[in-house]
């Protein structure tokens, strides 16, 4: 049996663009939704696939639900799960990193966030 820590965790297939999921408008997540077991198999998903972060319609669930962990390939290791996630405030400081996307094996831009 999984459990939020990623016991018994599933690595599920990550979709490659052009699927049209990934372009799909993703609904809330919503108290029937199993969240902890569907975040536990996305992040034994990202780790699995060396990524630092990964959204639920990568993986085929169109949900607004994501996970991430910065600091793993580190040695720090700092799972996070992101629920129904919006954005709040901006910065007005910017910071350009290169960046890919699982999605998109093999391919990486420069990316220009809000830091």
């Amino acid at each position: 049996m999984r459990d939020g820590r990623g016991v018994g965790a599933a690595i599920l297939p990550v979709l490659r663009w052009p699927d049209a999921r990934l372009a799909a408008m993703c609904r809330a997540v919503g108290p029937g939704d199993d969240v902890a077991g569907l975040a536990a198999d996305m992040l034994a998903t990202l780790y699995h696939a060396a990524g630092r972060g990964l959204a639920a319609p990568q993986v085929g669930a169109l949900l607004r639900l994501f996970v991430m962990d910065s600091g793993w390939k580190q040695g720090t290791p700092n799972p996070m799960v992101f629920v129904n996630p919006a954005v709040v405030a901006v910065s007005d400081d910017r910071a350009t990193l290169a960046e890919g996307c699982l999605s998109i094996p093999g391919i990486s831009a420069d990316v220009t966030h809000p830091v």
